[in-house]
């Protein structure tokens, strides 16, 4: 009896051993970043010229940015131990300092294209709701491991809900991004439902979606532009430019010189491209047509100058990302491992068919970038870092490596 012990403690003591990480996925990683500072170069090139600047000025920035972010990313990777994210202690003070800093921004937030989402630390700006994103995973996590015998419960699954929900709020309202609110309870969906999947429930969810979206629709077509509604909450958190984003998603041509401009210039990117593009660099609605097109909206860039192959090979390389995030889920040793695993890929999707979606006008614009490709500082340091917290828990995995 004490061998068979003795031999069951070795070979858990091997399963939670480091190994390799998914080197599939980190060289993936690799190529979008370097994909990314080239198309940085391409959309804004023209732009920065137009200012004053050197022709490469983003590209050297997003450059250095991206070595900073693979850096981070490699030291996660091979230093960290992704199991120091499952103390409680510090999960609960990275959580309330996130939504602090997120709440801070009302206060001493710097504006930007009329919205206040970013804070000076000196010389840098950082995005509270990046931290957010990350907080918001890890406390789940940390929540549901804690009550999984009751996750079945509603009080239980009310508890987590509460946890996504609020900061969800705080970053819509309070930061003015609806876009990472969206992100958050996409998030929070998910790894509660992978912790307890009440199919109908989520049904049920579902549906109110389906009628909240009609009504928001039928809301902005009612409301005068330019003018708040006068319903309680939700003219909080729809505000008067939000609804007539909205009512120019609808018909992007009734208003085409102000909140419709974007997204008609972005379709004549999209379109235009063709099958296989212009040729890199050869693109025109970035010549001045396109407000900021290396950032939220360079989706429509690659479109045009790499043609719908190019967005493909793209869209590919995204998916490849969330199919191996989701398979370091099913291979990790603990339920940490991963609920972590799966908030960090569902983050991953999320935002890139977010940005994929306003780009095609397929939902009303909204500020999301590109993961990993539209032009990012602090933002893309701290989405590498995240990211290699996901190979780090593929060099636990508890049985053979992906192939």
């Amino acid at each position: 009896m004490q061998t068979a012990t003795s031999t069951n403690l070795t070979k858990k003591r091997k399963k939670s051993k480091q190994g390799t990480p998914d080197f599939v996925l980190l060289g993936l990683l690799i190529l979008i970043v370097a994909f990314g500072v080239v198309m940085v170069y391409s959309a804004s090139y023209d732009y920065a010229t137009t200012k004053g600047w050197t022709a490469t000025h983003f590209a050297k920035k997003q450059l250095g940015f991206g070595l900073i972010g693979i850096a981070v990313m490699l030291w996660v990777t091979f230093r960290f131990d992704y199991h120091i994210c499952t103390n409680r202690g510090l999960v609960q003070w990275f959580y309330g300092i996130s939504v602090i800093l997120a709440i801070s921004v009302r206060f001493i937030g710097i504006e930007a294209n009329g919205a206040k989402r970013w804070i000076g630390i000196g010389p840098i700006q950082v995005q509270p709701s990046e931290f957010v994103k990350l907080a918001v995973i890890l406390m789940v996590t940390s929540y549901i491991i804690r009550n999984r015998r009751t996750m079945n419960q509603a009080k239980t699954r009310l508890g987590a809900w509460a946890i996504v929900g609020i900061p969800a709020l705080i970053v819509t309202v309070v930061g003015s991004n609806l876009s990472s609110g969206i992100v958050i309870l996409g998030i929070g969906a998910i790894i509660i439902f992978s912790a307890s999947p009440k199919i109908l429930h989520y049904f049920g969810l579902l549906f109110i979606g389906v009628v909240g979206v009609m009504g928001v629709r039928q809301l902005a077509i009612h409301t005068p532009q330019g003018k708040d509604t006068t319903i309680p909450i939700v003219k909080d958190i729809l505000p008067a430019y939000r609804i007539d984003r909205i009512r120019a998603w609808t018909d992007p041509f009734s208003d085409p010189l102000e909140d419709g401009y974007q997204t008609i210039q972005a379709l004549y990117a999209v379109g235009s491209g063709g099958l296989f593009g212009k040729g890199l660099s050869q693109g025109v609605q970035k010549l001045g047509f396109m407000p900021e097109p290396y950032n939220d909206i360079i989706f429509a860039v690659i479109c045009e100058e790499l043609g719908l192959v190019g967005a493909l090979v793209l869209m590919t390389a995204y998916g490849i990302v969330v199919l191996r995030g989701m398979a370091i889920a099913m291979r990790a040793p603990d339920y940490a491992g991963a609920f972590i695993a799966i908030g960090i890929s569902s983050m991953i999707g999320i935002q890139a068919i977010i940005n994929i979606a306003v780009n095609t006008n397929t939902i009303p614009t909204t500020g999301m970038q590109l993961p990993l490709v539209s032009y990012g500082g602090t933002a893309l340091i701290v989405l590498l870092a995240t990211l290699g917290l996901l190979l780090n828990i593929s060099r636990y995995s508890s049985i053979e490596k992906l192939d």
